[in-house]
């Protein structure tokens, strides 16, 4: 009997997972508790990146976002809202490293029209609530529009955010800490194209903000700190605020991606800092590659080849969060004047390049 893989979750780690298993013609069924993809009036997470074009490409879901999307050229750094260097967003010679920005909602509608031309529904109004496992299967227990029903499966993967059931109930170990910092966003309606295709970086003592451009006249800002946001430097272009927000930044990850019957992908498996716009990416990636090992029949080495990838932007993102928010003097200097040293050489320009493209960890084999 050819068991199907159950999928929790259809955001985009769970969408991509079910769009790569089912270009592998992998049987599976995707639930998701909600009605439908994420709002497209909460741009959520925002940045679309090479690699996760390079791996949705086959499928026609680049070409999709790219064409939906808006293309991020170039990255002003400032210090108090003082331009100090500009740099293009990618390489000059590499045209086709693009940073996208588009809302999270968006990415997955193009992720769901691929499934769908493949004949592929999601259940929608679904949650798995529980499961048990034996030794070669999982058996899932379904609350579907009112009702309960139970389901045998090949695997269960939790692709269900930082809440995960999976993860809770699989018996994974979710360690990290989270970081006292409090800091808003909203998205806003600018009254200039000024910035239609630039990501501002603003520097202060102690500090940071920033101003991603979602389209031609409308972007968010971020600040640290409470009470801060209508203060923003990009607030004096700002004729509408469409969206507000709060949030705190946390580390925390599995010590393994898989246990028994399960499996984990993106935020149930791992959760950071938004700096540097790795998070729905590295869920992407994370959902791609365990498809590729189970059409291999290698799902076992999944743990062993994500869990360093993982680590390693973990540690990035914090670090980088750190000296945005350190209150040294030191700091202070690197950021005013060494910082705009360092965009000048270029192989360190290289590498901050390579970095905010997300192509500072290996690329998946089947590339």
């Amino acid at each position: 009997m050819n068991l199907p893989i159950f999928i929790a979750g259809a955001g985009p780690s769970g969408l991509t997972l079910a769009l790569e298993l089912a270009r592998r013609n992998i049987s599976f069924e995707i639930f998701d508790k909600a009605n439908g993809p994420a709002p497209e009036n909460e741009s959520r997470a925002l940045a679309f990146n090479p690699r996760s074009q390079t791996i949705l490409k086959a499928s026609g879901v680049t070409e999709l976002v790219c064409q939906q999307g808006h293309t991020i050229e170039k990255i002003q750094f400032c210090w108090e809202s003082r331009p100090i260097k500009t740099i293009a967003g990618y390489p000059s010679t590499r045209a086709d490293l693009r940073i996208v920005s588009i809302p999270q909602g968006s990415v997955e509608r193009a992720l769901i029209t691929a499934l769908e031309k493949l004949g592929i529904q999601i259940n929608w109004n679904s949650e798995i609530t529980n499961f048990t496992q034996t030794s070669g299967d999982v058996t899932a227990d379904i609350h579907k529009n009112g009702k309960s029903i139970s389901m045998k499966g090949r695997y269960l993967i939790g692709c269900d955010g930082a809440h995960s059931i999976v993860r809770k109930q699989g018996g994974y170990q979710f360690s990290g800490t989270s970081d006292p910092q409090v800091w808003e966003l909203a998205d806003i309606v600018l009254n200039t194209d000024e910035f239609a295709h630039m990501m501002v970086a603003d520097l202060f003592p102690g500090g940071a903000n920033a101003f991603i451009p979602i389209n031609d006249r409308f972007g968010r800002i971020i600040h640290a700190g409470i009470g801060k946001i209508d203060n923003h430097p990009m607030m004096v272009h700002a004729s509408k605020t469409a969206w507000k927000s709060q949030f705190k930044v946390s580390y925390r990850m599995v010590r393994q991606f898989s246990r028994k019957n399960t499996f984990l992908c993106g935020d149930a498996a791992h959760i950071h800092s938004p700096v540097g716009g790795r998070g729905m990416n590295l869920g992407i990636e994370d959902a791609a590659t365990l498809a590729f090992l189970i059409q291999q029949n290698r799902e076992k080495e999944y743990s062993a080849l994500r869990l360093p990838i993982a680590n390693s932007v973990l540690k990035f993102t914090r670090t980088q969060t750190n000296q945005l928010l350190s209150k040294s003097q030191f700091n202070h200097l690197v950021k005013k004047h060494i910082l705009p040293v360092a965009l000048s050489i270029s192989p360190l320009r290289n590498y901050i390049q390579k970095s905010i493209l997300a192509l500072d960890t290996p690329s998946p084999e089947w590339l």
